[in-house]
This record gives C-alpha cells, structure tokens and sequence, in this order.
C-alpha cells in the first residue's frame, strides 16, 4: 500500500439496493453523478446492472455519456437541462433529460432527432423546476410536440428533516398530476430520505442516492438495514518520538502535553479527507481508536499512537470498522468531525485514492 486506498464492497451496495427495492416496491433509479459518490462510476454502475438495476441519474452530459461508455443498455437520465451546445451528445448517447424552461423546450420540439423528456415541476425546493402555474401548459406542449414524454417528477428539499413540509410537496405534486392522463409515465418524487416513509402507490420510481451506498439516513423512528459500500484505509509511513511541548503540523497548530510517539499516515486534503477532521477526528490502528495531532496536509496525517505498539506499514483505517469489529469510523462521524453534511464526505474523495473492489 503507496498511499491510501478506497475499497468498495460489491456485496453491500447489491444488499442496500435489493432491500430498498423491497421497501420501495418501486423501480430505482441509481444516483451515480459525483463519481458515483465517490466510489467510482464505472465499479457502481456495473454492480448495480448486475443487480438489475436498469436506471441512472447523472448531473451532467459528461457523466453521462461515462454511464453510456459501460453500459449500452442503460437508462440514463440527466437530472437538469443541459447546454444548448450538448443537444447532439444527448441524441448521440440517447439521455432522457430533465426539462422545466419552457424557452429550452421550444428549443427541443425544433431539434431533429427522438428525444425523451421528464417534465419537472417546483414544489418546494426552489432550485430548479416549472412553476406549478405553468404545469399544465407545458405538459400540452410537450404532449403535442415531437418530444416523448417519459416521466413527471419533483425533488424535496425536507425529506430527512420536515415530513411535513415533504408531504405538502408530494400533495401539491399529486394535485397538478390529477388531471392529466399518466398512464405509462415514470412518476419519480421520492429520494433517498422519502423513500423510507412514503409508501404512496402512486408512483412507480424512486431515485436513490445516499442510500445505496450505506450512509444512514437521519429520519426518526425508521429501522435501516443499509451497509456502508466504502472503506479507506492508509498505513504508518513514518514514527517518531517528540518532547512534551513540541509543536506539529502547519501553523504550530497543536502542542504535545506529553512525551509522545508520532505516526505519519500517506493521506490528507488532497485526497479528499477533510481538512477541518483535527481536532475532533480519529482513526483506527491495530484495533485502537488514535486522536489525529496537529492540521490535516496536503498529502499527510499525524496520529498519536503514544499508549499502543506500532511499526511502519502498519494499517490504518481512515473509514470503517476495526479488524475485530469493536470500533468504527463512519461517514457521518468524519462529517460531524468537519461540521458538514455526509454528501460532501463522499464526493470529495479524490480519485488519487485507487478503488479496489471486495466482495
């Protein structure tokens, strides 16, 4: 082991996606945008087609096309309007969009080609999507036109934190569907928050980010049977001994209390480990919890492993269990650590750090 590395687990990610297919009772549509959250796209979208899953969101043509180069069979769909510019990249690699402006859908109806369509309506969220007002309008447009309508859908900004908001929103939603025929339509409201509580029948896809890949969903009273699909592990590059008093790491950002012995770890911001992890953050060293000393660099971590045995080349778990399974780093222990949000903790990683498939 160079540095650090990413091992993803192709079992885990096939058992989160069969149990909230179960749950759901619906079709899933796999988030894979940000290098698949960090794990790699063309390793998810493999396991995930092997597992059945025949539906995948993207965030830009780019990502897009990636999914089209490994698998010609997908379904892919881009979760917001594309340039102008992308329009023969989109026919090319046959992408379903997510469409709102009626400006660029009168662009679409005058582009030669069989383009596929989601009409995406605001409920909430106030980011992208058609007014309510002009719901109605554009269906008919997009209905009478060359485009093939392919799915209606919303996105809620309140899933993991306002049930209530949320159910607002999918009954603002089920209002402006109601008087529209829908039949053979993908209806897709739900993320992965929603999708552990909203058992409404009325739609047949859920799209599925964070789940799938094992992070716990903050929602109340809810039993999740997910399994983390990511680890990171580094190993001890160097030891040295240093005298109470001295200081470490970039603007003698922490003072030894004690005679101490020191672990230098191969991994840092550069490689997508947060910068902000000290002085709260820890890692795992031969099954025993290690307080990072001193700012996170660039390239490299300081550890303290003062009170345990250690050698160089020793392992070290950034993310994920110890070897006898008594300790445990989590994504949302390192997201805490940093005062953010478990999201930006897996897309961040950097992909100087190799995925390595396990089963």
């Amino acid at each position: 082991m160079d540095r650090g590395y990413i091992f993803v687990n192709k079992s885990h990610l096939v058992s989160n996606l069969n149990y909230l297919s179960d749950l759901t009772k619906k079709e899933l549509c796999l988030v894979v945008k940000a290098n698949a959250y960090g794990h790699g796209i063309q390793w998810t979208v493999k396991t995930a087609e092997e597992a059945g899953i025949s539906w995948f969101a993207v965030a830009s043509v780019n990502e897009a096309i990636q999914v089209r180069n490994i698998s010609k069979g997908a379904r892919i769909l881009l979760l917001a309007e594309p340039s102008k510019s992308q329009i023969k990249n989109v026919l090319k690699n046959e992408i379903d969009l997510t469409v709102y402006n009626e400006e660029f859908i009168d662009e679409l109806i005058n582009v030669e080609g069989n383009l596929n369509v989601h009409l995406k309506v605001d409920t909430g969220m106030h980011r992208i999507g058609c007014e309510p007002e002009n719901f109605d309008k554009l269906m008919e447009k997009i209905q009478t036109s060359s485009l093939n309508l392919v799915g209606i859908c919303t996105h809620f900004p309140t899933a993991d934190t306002d049930e209530q908001y949320t159910q607002s929103a999918l009954n603002l939603f089920k209002a402006l569907i109601s008087g529209h025929d829908t039949d053979g339509l993908l209806l897709h409201v739900d993320n992965s928050a929603s999708s552990f509580y909203n058992s409404d029948d009325s739609f047949n896809m859920t799209r599925i980010g964070l789940a799938a890949y094992g992070t716990q969903i903050s929602i109340k009273n809810y039993d999740h049977n997910l399994m983390p699909t990511m680890e990171i592990k580094t190993r001890i590059s160097n030891l040295q001994k240093r005298n109470k008093g001295d200081a470490v790491s970039y603007g003698k950002s922490f003072e030894l209390e004690r005679d101490s012995t020191i672990a230098t770890a191969p991994i840092g911001y550069g490689d997508g480990y947060p910068w902000n992890s000290f002085p709260d953050g820890h890692v795992l060293v031969n099954n025993k919890i290690c307080k990072l000393i001193g700012r996170v660099t660039m390239d490299q971590i300081l550890i303290d492993v003062t009170d345990i045995e250690v050698k160089v080349d020793d392992e070290v778990t950034v993310l994920g269990k110890s070897e006898n399974g008594q300790h445990e780093i989590t994504v949302t222990d390192i997201a805490q650590w940093n005062k953010t949000i478990e999201w930006e903790i897996l897309t961040n990683m950097s992909r100087r750090l190799e995925r390595i498939e396990i089963e």
